[in-house]
Parts: structure tokens; sequence; C-alpha cells
């Protein structure tokens, strides 16, 4: 069954996306009637009508808010009169202060205490407050035709030689998510032409050494796209990001929660929330949830990912005086936890740990040495991947909470339709990646066609997200300087008795 659908995967790819040979293939490509085109030069027309009136309104906003910045800045400069005003009030505390200095001066002298220079006193230091820059994009573009460039590493050089799957039964690991995520894409590309979208949907295999995403920036294959969205590794982020803010086209990162260090970058947007939302989003649920307890938390200094992740729930400050801690390197023994815990009534834990075995390990040790004490647990968002939380019911006295950016309810018709067609298309049962594919391209081909090239203003309009309602915002660091767009939607999956739910 997998060599099955890795061979009709080359084949859609090779065929229906235009890989092989570098040829300019689209999803829907069919022989124009003269009645088609009579009706594409008018909707062109239309179009190009309603580009002028939008145009002109925007020149007409322009102007307003000129002119309202002109009359601000009119309002807020002091007039001639107000300037002398100004001027004889400065004078006049000048001379008072000179009064009072002279007058102190001979209460010393009579008192006989030594004359000293007294200086006079400086003026307060101006207190300037640092604005957040205003995020201007270009007039954004409303065309007949959209292309949109997807990179996904498949993998495909090495899965496939001379039209023959290389593998046997089970695909390799690293080929899993690159070959999920295009499977939705194709998906959601088979929905919108259906829905009569106009859009030329391109597929690169980054993992290729011929497309990989140097190679595609140094090639310009990338240089017509109206949108860059990729299911990219973190090493290759900064290249397109900065790719993406010189040919000024937005670049989605749709997998990875690393910035990579971009900044001052309002074209990148990530659509994995990073590790800080992840973290501060725990200590908001805690605080609310919990009024007036102190929770414990578990942490590791030893692993760079964890020690960040620590610093994260706390704050980086004094916020560490709100929480019961405990460093744990190495696994701990039932006695430091005893320090700890209350054993006499529940407890809410926050472990700030990332690597799954160590985190199954410390779920099993809370478990079996406290089988008497209820445990509410909040872990890292890596946490969903355990095995152990899906099965049965390992830790009878645990309520597991995990955060994720992902809630897709299977009984909603998307959910349904890609179900099905995953099925049928390529056998066996869709992964979440494969419906991340389907959401990610689905919701954006529809921002590009009802808000044109530039929809970064219209973020908020996720009602054609079929799954996530994502709340995409500017992200900003601590002086208050751009950094990138950031989706900040997070959900909360609970382990409980065996059973799962999002919320």
């Amino acid at each position: 069954m997998l060599r099955h659908r890795l061979l009709i995967i080359v084949l859609l790819t090779t065929l229906a996306l235009g890989l092989a040979g570098g040829a300019d293939a689209a999803f829907y490509s069919k022989k124009e009637t003269r009645k088609q085109k009579r009706e594409q030069r008018k909707e062109l027309k239309k179009k190009g009508k309603q580009e002028h009136k939008q145009a002109k309104l925007q020149k007409k906003k322009e102007k307003a808010a000129n002119k309202k910045a002109t009359l601000e800045k009119k309002k807020n400069t002091p007039s001639r009169v107000q300037k002398k005003q100004q001027q004889k009030e400065l004078k006049k505390k000048q001379r008072q202060d000179r009064k009072n200095l002279k007058k102190e001066l001979k209460k010393r002298k009579k008192a006989g205490t030594a004359i000293v220079n007294v200086p006079h006193p400086p003026p307060p230091s101006p207190v300037i407050v640092k604005k957040k820059r205003e995020i201007i994009y270009p007039r954004t573009q409303m065309k007949p035709r959209y292309r949109i460039d997807v990179l996904a590493p498949m993998y495909l050089d090495d899965l496939v030689k001379d039209g023959s799957v290389t593998y046997k039964d089970k695909m390799p690991e690293k080929a899993t998510a690159g070959i999920a995520f295009y499977e939705g894409v194709s998906i959601a590309a088979d929905s919108l032409k259906r829905a009569g979208f106009n859009i030329d949907i391109y597929v690169h295999d980054v993992a290729s050494a011929a497309e990989s995403a140097d190679m595609l920036v140094k090639k310009g294959s990338l240089d017509t796209a109206d949108l860059i969205i990729g299911a990219v590794q973190s090493h290759d982020i900064p290249m397109l990001a900065d790719y993406a803010k010189r040919k000024q086209i937005n670049f989605i990162s749709v997998l990875s929660a690393s910035d990579a260090g971009v900044r001052d970058n309002e074209y990148f947007t990530m659509i994995q929330p990073s590790l800080k939302s992840h973290c501060m989003w725990i200590d908001s649920d805690v605080s609310r949830k919990f009024t007036g307890l102190k929770p414990a938390i578990i942490y590791r200094t030893s692993v760079p990912a964890d020690s960040v992740a620590y610093s994260f729930i706390t704050n980086d400050s004094g916020a560490k005086s709100n929480f019961k801690t405990l460093l744990c390197n190495s696994l701990p023994h039932k006695n430091d936890l005893l320090a700890l815990f209350d054993t006499t009534k529940p407890n809410v834990v926050i472990v700030p740990v990332l690597d799954n075995t160590y985190a199954d390990s410390l779920l099993k040790e809370l478990s079996h040495d406290f089988p008497a004490t209820h445990f509410e647990v909040y872990g890292m968002p890596s946490w969903n991947s355990i095995p152990s939380l899906r099965s049965g019911n390992p830790f009878p006295n645990l309520t597991i909470d995990v955060t994720t950016a992902v809630k897709i309810d299977p009984s909603t018709a998307a959910a349904k339709y890609v179900s099905h067609t995953f099925k049928t298309d390529y056998g066996g049962k869709a992964s979440e990646i494969v419906y991340r594919g389907y959401e990610t391209m689905f919701w954006y081909a529809n921002l590009l066609k009802y808000y044109g090239t530039f929809f970064n203003t219209k973020y908020s309009d996720n009602t054609t997200a079929p799954f996530t309602k994502f709340e995409i915002k500017p992200s900003w660091d601590k002086n208050d300087d751009l950094m990138f767009n950031e989706n900040t939607r997070l959900y909360l999956t609970k382990y409980e008795s065996g059973n799962t739910t999002t919320e």
C-alpha cells in the first residue's frame, strides 16, 4: 500500500505539478472557448474598475490621514504666544531659584555654616516613550490568476530511482512530514479547482539538490510567486525570510516552531506558535484557573532548550517567587519530590522539558510514587507525540495538559472530505500534517482571492480556515521592535483517565 501511495505521489508531482524538467504545469489547464475568453475579458475589465476604485479610495484615505497628521502636528506645536508665555514662566522660575539660593546662603552665613558652591539643579531629563513602528505594506494587487509555491522536504530522489520505489514496507521517517504535507496540499488544490479558483500551485522538493532553498533563491525560481508556503526546517528559514523581504512576497512557515533568529520582517509569518508563546500561554492558564495556588515547577538546565523554556515560564525575572521549584537535571528521587508537594491535596505541576523520554519517565515516577495524590501536570507541545498518553490509562492519578496549535474536529464536513479523499487517493488514515497541508493551502488561497497579494492587514478574517481559527499578529521584542508575524492561537489537549479532549 505504501509503495503504491508513493508512486501516485511521484506521478502527480511529476505530471500535475510540473517538477520534472521544470515544466510550467498547473493544477488546472483547459482550452478556453470563445465564450470563456469573452467572460474573462469582462471579468478583467470589471476587476480593473474595482482596482481603480480601490486605488482612488486608498488615495482618499491617505490624503485624509495626511491632513489629520498635519492638524495633529499643528495642534501639538505651541503657537508664538504660547512660546513667549513658556519663556516668561521659565525666566520667572529661574529668578525665583536664584532668590531662594541667596536666602539659603544668608542663612548659612548667619549660622556660621561653611559656604559651598551649590550648583543650580539640572533640569529633569525628558522621558522618552518608544512607540511601536507602524507596519506599512505595499498596495495589494488583485490578479486574475495567482501563483503559490510550496516547499517541502520529500526526498523523492532517495525514495524513487528509475521509476521504482527503493524502500519495502515503511516509508523513511525523514520523508514522512514532507510527503504528508504535500498530500494535504494536493487535496486542497482539487477543492479549490472545483470551487473555480484561478491558482497555479508549484511544489518543490527542497530535499533535492536541484531544488534546495538555496538553489531556488539563486536561480530566481520563486521570483514570480505571489505567496511562498514552506513546510521547511529551521535552517532554511533565514534565507527564505530574507528573500521574501527583499522581493516583498509573503513567506509562511507552517510546521517549524523556530523563528531561526529572523527579526524586523513583516513578510515572514509563523503558523506554528513559538515555544515562548506556548510557555506564556501555560503561565497565563495556570494563573487563571488556580488563583491563590503556588504551582510547582520541575525543570532542567542541562539541556539548552529546556533551560530556555523554564525562563519563558518564569518570565526571566522575579516571577520565580510565584512557584515552588525543583531543579532535576537527572530524574528526581521520591524524597526530593516529597519536599515539593502536599500529598494531602491536588498539586499543580509545570514541567518545561521537551525531551519526551525524560518526560515519560517523570510522569511514571509521579504516578507510581504518589498513587493517592492527584496531579494536574502542564507539559510542553512535544508531549503530544508521547505514545503512552494515547494508550489506555497509564497514569490514573494524573491529568496531563499539553498545548497544541491544531484542533481538528473529525465530525466537520471539511475533515470528513479530507479523510475520505485521502483514503481513496492514497489509502490509509490521514495524519495531522495532511490536515495542516489542506487547511494552510485552502485558507491562504481564499485570502489571496478576496484581499490580493498583501492580505496581511486582513489576517483577522479566519472564516475560511477549515479547522484552526488562526490568530496571526505582529510579534514584538521587549524593546518594542518588530520581529515577524506569528499565530498565537493555542488549544489545550487533556489526557485523563484514558480519554483525550481538546479545548
